[in-house]
């Protein structure tokens, strides 16, 4: 791993897990004595995140953490849902039995970093899921439905869903995975969908309640 990437690594995961908060400055000279490098690293590294969305570098003054609003959030999610159940359904008829597999040990892995949590569980369960999706948009054999969903993950405000998990999110994460990919494994297309796109709803519902602390299935003051 280059300097670079060991800075983009490090600052991703603060912002992901919430410890650099939307808005926050992200000084250069702080991050070059923290980390031991030089600016050139840091200054690649902040580019990098500036093109994924996770950061907005100001003329003058230097980067800043992105911030992001309920709208941005909602948008994200309901594209999401419409690429990837589309995905999911094209999956379980174009699917090889490699990449059914390859999904299945990736639900086992996701399910054994549930039962061993520790200070890189979520990082690691983040790497997991995305790993996940990314195989079931190869798995759909549609490479302009991948570029666009995957662009979208990576540019979006709500790529860390994974640091705000509780063990219940988990959880049901992990059984959603699995029954996912059994839907793809039994060529059930419309099922894939349909699981596929409850289970980012319910992913929509939980980082909204603890982003915007707005109550699971309502508003902010806990209407429906």
């Amino acid at each position: 791993m280059t300097r670079s990437d060991h800075v983009y690594e490090t600052l991703r995961s603060q912002i992901l897990s919430g410890e650099r908060a939307p808005g926050s400055h992200v000084p250069e000279e702080s991050l070059t004595q923290a980390l031991g490098v030089s600016r050139t690293p840091v200054r690649a590294a902040l580019q990098r995140l500036a093109d994924e969305g996770l950061v907005e570098v100001r003329a003058r003054r230097g980067a800043f953490v992105a911030e992001f609003t309920r709208a941005d959030v909602d948008e994200v999610f309901e594209l999401r849902t419409l690429l990837e159940r589309r995905a999911a359904q094209r999956a379980a008829t174009h699917r090889t039995a490699e990449q059914v597999g390859r999904l299945g040990r990736l639900v086992d892995e996701m399910a054994a970093l549930a039962a061993a949590p520790g200070e890189r569980q979520r990082d690691e369960l983040h790497h997991n899921n995305r790993d996940f999706h990314e195989l079931v948009l190869t798995a759909a054999a549609s490479p302009r439905q991948y570029r666009i969903a995957t662009g979208l993950a990576s540019s979006s405000p709500t790529p860390g869903t994974f640091f705000d998990y509780d063990d219940e999110d988990i959880a049901r994460s992990v059984d959603f995975h699995r029954l996912i990919t059994r839907a793809i494994e039994q060529g059930q297309g419309e099922l894939a969908g349909d699981l596929m796109a409850a289970h980012i709803g319910l992913a929509h519902e939980s980082f909204v309640a603890r982003r915007f602390a707005v109550s699971r299935g309502g508003s902010a003051d806990g209407s429906a």
